[in-house]
């Protein structure tokens, strides 16, 4: 029931030559066993041993698994090598031909009703996870084990000993709860404006896992408090922030639990639980700081000269964007101590107050973004990757807003390798998938889209929002932009975002445009980034063999109105093996399924004049039809499109982008 170490077994060359075969040899617990007094126990001398002991004896002591025998009514025991580190230190060797009720005493009342039961005709079972504090390391300690108790039958077919096959999963579990704690931490931290709430949300953090702390405690100021409140009390342990390289004059006081180890991974989460509530502080000050920033920034506008009139404008619309979230804030608090203080229903005001702190905090990333751009301090970190990745890691950051608003996501991306910096492109997309999603009303249609020609890349997001004016159209790049157009911003930001996009683009060698038919008829963004794809490497004779049989010469036939999508799919399934061909729609696909019926279709679902549906329901009637495996391919992937596609026969629905290891393995 404890972590444990491989035992090699080693038998002996002979019978003869060892008497006690059964027992083994060479190892620490068979040659304790081979010279322990058994004479003296209820078991009596080995050379008297039934053979339903012998063999069970023998089971055990060849076992590499921790392994346990309790046999006759005292319960004489005997273990192997692997169990030995299941004891820790106090119970073993004196263990050895023990009495199991004297040997486990405390933990008796589990583990004694469980053996009766099997002893008294009942069936194995299989306890799991199952805490079992034992008398190890001279105390009692919280042990978690996955056991199973097994009759052994004697010769008069009754249950003459219990076998115990054992793992200690006390590492598994302590992790997986200490992580959910360090959840729930951070989820209470979220929620904090001040130090004061950071020292009750700590103090109460102790409740959410009583098994590893009993109280936490907030220590900032110079490091002798800390020193003081350990002194004498080996329960409490103190982590600083300055041992962390994090905050100087912070520490936390914990007291720990008597009942377990201060390991390496007990101390581990100990310091991860201080570098939360650092950051959480860290955060606040921040702000404080930002604040403060603002107020003096405010202070010293009507001193600057007209040189200074671009830098002026923008602090003055910082302070009023910053301004917007924080009304509805303090109206929503004012609504909870109206309506009874802190015992009243405050749902929806708690949720109001949150979406406009992360609106804050995102206002704040974009300032420090142009800040580190126009200080030159951003750097590309550019390697070559997957472009689907890229653009899931976008589509993931901009899922809240556009779920928000119930919008429908259309994605069509080629499969090919992107030469760039992923995070920053990610940032790129993301930001005009926000944009897109802001700006158009509930319910409407997003799209991100890419087009391929020779190695540039072209990126586009289009909506059928509420489009831009012809006035503002050659601005919306321009960073600080002061007009009229701003002064009701009621969908928020700074007017710096799409500046950002401009500069990220910039850096990539690329270039970023603008397009909207005027209010209220959408626009669509575009960017362009040449030399930037790249070619799937040719692979050495000696290894392409085998990637080019994966496919084993499988007729593979792509169907999609998105001419650079279909042709690079068929490329990449020709260098996987398959025989691929390409059509650009339903009518061309008929015609090359008449000449020869594919083995596999890959059908878009939104093709022109016929959709994905129907071509697949034709396919089905030509000559050898009804034989063709058929993959539907969408941009929209929510369970009812997945069903539809399952219902109309086809074998699997993937969406674009494609994943690759997905398509191998349907295809497989």
């Amino acid at each position: 029931m404890a972590a444990h170490s491989v035992t090699t077994l080693s038998f002996p060359a002979a019978a003869d030559a060892h008497p006690y075969r059964f027992i083994g040899q060479g190892t620490p617990m068979r040659d304790m066993v081979r010279d322990f007094p058994w004479h003296t126990t209820a078991l009596g001398a080995i050379g008297d041993w039934p053979a339903a002991l012998r063999t069970a004896v023998g089971i055990v002591m060849h076992s590499v698994h921790p392994m346990f025998l309790w046999w006759g009514e005292q319960l004489t025991q005997v273990y192997n090598d692997a169990y030995v580190p299941c004891f820790g230190e106090g119970k073993h060797p004196a263990a050895l031909g023990n009495r199991g009720r004297e040997c486990w005493a405390e933990i008796w009342p589990i583990i004694g009703p469980q053996i009766e039961e099997v002893r008294n005709g009942g069936e194995s079972r299989w306890y799991a996870d199952n805490l079992v504090p034992i008398w190890r390391n001279g105390r009692i300690e919280d042990v978690y084990w996955s056991y199973t108790y097994t009759p052994v039958f004697g010769a008069d077919d009754r249950v003459a000993g219990v076998l115990v096959v054992c793992t200690e999963t006390t590492g598994q579990v302590l992790a997986e709860r200490r992580r959910h704690a360090l959840d729930l931490l951070a989820r209470r931290l979220l929620a904090c404006r001040s130090e004061t709430d950071v020292r009750a949300g700590i103090a109460a953090s102790a409740a959410d896992d009583p098994g590893d702390l009993l109280s936490v405690v907030l220590l900032r100021g110079p490091g002798a408090a800390a020193a003081d409140i350990a002194a004498g009390d080996p329960s409490v342990v103190v982590v600083s922030g300055a041992e962390l390289h994090l905050c100087d004059e912070l520490a936390l006081a914990f007291r720990v639990s008597p009942r377990l180890p201060l390991d390496a991974a007990f101390r581990r989460f100990l310091e991860q639980y201080t570098a939360t509530v650092c950051a959480t502080l860290s955060r606040l000050d921040s702000d404080r700081a930002l604040a403060e920033a603002m107020a003096e920034s405010e202070r010293l506008n009507a001193d600057l000269n007209a040189s200074s009139r671009i830098k002026d404008e923008f602090l003055a619309m910082l302070g009023h964007e910053l301004r917007n979230p924080l009304a509805p804030i303090v109206t929503a608090l004012k609504l909870m101590k109206l309506r009874g203080g802190e015992h009243s229903e405050t749902v929806h005001e708690q949720e109001v107050i949150q979406r406009q702190v992360d609106h804050l905090v995102r206002l704040v990333d974009d300032l420090l973004d142009v800040s580190r751009i126009a200080s030159g301090k951003v750097e590309l970190r550019k390697e070559t990757v997957a472009l689907a990745d890229v653009l899931n890691k976008a589509i993931e950051m901009a899922s809240p807003l556009l779920e928000q608003k119930q919008h429908r996501l259309l994605v069509d991306v080629a499969p090919v390798r992107w030469h760039g910096d992923p995070a920053r492109l990610a940032q790129v997309v993301s930001n005009l998938l926000s944009n897109a999603a802001r700006y158009t009303p509930a319910g409407g249609h997003v799209t991100l889209a890419t087009r391929v020609k020779d190695r540039s890349l072209q990126i586009q997001v289009t909506d059928d929002g509420s489009g831009i004016s012809a006035a503002l159209l050659p601005h919306v790049f321009d960073l600080f932009v002061q007009g009229n157009r701003l002064v009701d911003r009621a969908k928020g930001g700074l007017g710096i975002g799409l500046a950002l996009v401009r500069n990220l683009v910039q850096m990539h060698g690329g270039e970023v445009a603008a397009y909207s038919a005027g209010e209220g008829r959408g626009s669509t963004f575009t960017l362009t980034l040449p030399d930037s794809v790249v070619e799937q490497a040719a692979a050495p004779d000696t290894a392409g063999a085998p990637e080019a049989a994966a496919g084993g010469g499988t007729r593979v036939l792509v169907v999609d109105d998105n001419q650079d999508a279909a042709d690079s799919l068929a490329d990449l399934l020709g260098a996987l093996g398959y025989s691929a061909s390409v059509a650009y729609d339903p009518a061309q696909a008929l015609a090359e399924a008449g000449k020869a019926m594919p083995q596999v279709a890959i059908l878009d679902i939104g093709l022109p004049g016929m959709d994905g549906f129907e071509l697949a329901a034709h396919l089905r009637r030509l000559p050898r039809g009804d034989a063709v495996k058929l993959i539907a391919l969408s941009g929209y992937g929510q369970e009812n499109d997945k069903h539809r596609s399952r219902e109309a026969g086809f074998a699997a629905h993937l969406v674009k982008p494609i994943n690759i290891a997905e398509l191998q393995a349907t295809l497989s």
